[in-house]
């Protein structure tokens, strides 16, 4: 692997597999959020819910393309998820800012980023963990197992010991 900290280059990969992520999550997010919408214009979700809704597709599509990012660097885990969180939710508001025709900085928008940031930081922290190596015992401890045979035609409780 190339050291880019020493070369002072950028990897062209590393920025195509965090825009990846990025992409990801504003479509996990896409599709959440027409999920909601379709359940409040189609039925009787009531409408109270959907700032609920985009909080919960927000953090879902942020989890999803942060632990992306950070599985694909493991190395900078840390960084390639807040990065990707940030770029999300600067995505996410020049988005914003068309549908709106016009460039708003309110509550809802240091709320959503502060969101997507603590969300990112919570990806990185559950990315790559390591599994557990523990080995379990593959008999069945227990009274079946404590009955051992000592000489043909008698049982013993307990240890085996010779007589």
């Amino acid at each position: 692997m190339v050291d880019n900290y020493r070369t002072n280059k950028a990897s062209t990969s590393y920025f195509m597999d965090l825009l990846k992520s990025v992409a990801v999550s504003l479509i996990v997010t896409f599709i959440i959020l027409l999920a909601a919408a379709l359940m409040i214009c189609f039925t009787d979700f009531p409408e109270k819910y959907t700032m609920a809704s985009a909080i919960a597709g927000t953090i879902l599509g942020v989890f999803i393309g942060s632990s992306m990012a950070a599985q694909k660097n493991p190395d900078r885990k840390m960084v390639s998820a807040i990065l990707a969180a940030f770029i999300y939710a600067v995505i996410a508001y020049i988005i914003g800012c068309i549908l709106q025709a016009k460039v708003a900085v309110t509550a809802n928008t240091a709320l959503f980023t502060l969101i997507a940031l603590i969300t990112g930081v919570l990806a990185a922290l559950f990315s790559n963990r390591q599994k557990s190596t523990r080995k379990y015992k593959t008999g069945s401890p227990g009274f079946v197992d404590r009955l051992k045979k000592k000489r043909p035609g008698s049982y013993s409780f307990g240890k085996n010991k010779s007589l």
